[in-house]
């Protein structure tokens, strides 16, 4: 019968070395891989980005509509640089709102630049339609026209910090390109420079 032992006993501190590079190896090409499948999924959903001349920028991803704020209007509860996240609704819910929400609305009817901006007073005509008086936190005056309903495309319900700013430098292709071919590089470096691994195992045999 043959028993394999393991003695940590023989244990060399060669050996530990290889163990620690080994595993640090693993741990970069495994951070690599990971950041490579980042770059991938974030190219595929830039692929999919709605430009917008003025006003802000969008990204449409997982239900949201996050978009790149382009003006100070809203400071301080957003400024230029930041990301706001947008949660689409319908026309009906558009006609629920209430001051002090933020609403994300087209321009006007021919002008499809977005605009986020805070309901300050709600109108109804004498037919019973509902309206919208906007303005911009950092703005003196309220916006010239009462907001219909059918502009509003959207509830901000979030924002991050400069968040737009990432966003905007991840729409630059030479940019991306240039972090994936960094990247590959990386993972070539660490396959090429990996030490060879062979714990080594005693074995104490007992013939019967």
């Amino acid at each position: 019968m043959t028993i394999a032992l393991h003695d940590d006993s023989t244990r060399t501190p060669r050996h530990d070395v290889s163990f620690a590079t080994h595993l640090a190896t693993r741990c970069v090409r495994a951070f690599c891989t990971g950041a490579l499948i980042t770059c991938a999924a974030l190219t595929m959903a830039l692929v999919g980005l709605d430009r917008f001349s003025g006003g802000d920028a969008g990204l449409g991803l997982l239900g949201r509509e996050v978009l790149i704020v382009r003006s100070g209007s809203m400071v301080p509860e957003f400024s230029t640089g930041d990301a706001v996240i947008v949660r689409p609704i319908s026309t009906p819910e558009a006609r629920r709102l209430a001051a002090g929400d933020i609403v994300t609305f087209r321009s006007s009817d021919d002008n499809p630049t977005l605009v986020s901006h805070r309901i300050v007073e709600v109108t109804e005509s004498d037919a019973g339609g509902i309206g919208y008086v906007t303005r911009g936190d950092a703005n003196v005056s309220r916006d010239s026209t009462v907001l219909a309903p059918e502009r509003i495309v959207g509830v901000v319900t979030s924002h991050v910090p400069r968040g737009g700013y990432v966003l905007h430098a991840l729409q630059q292709p030479r940019l991306l390109l240039t972090l994936v071919i960094a990247l590959i590089l990386a993972q070539l470096a660490v396959l090429l420079t990996r030490p060879s691994f062979h714990p080594q195992t005693e074995k104490e045999e007992d013939n019967e």
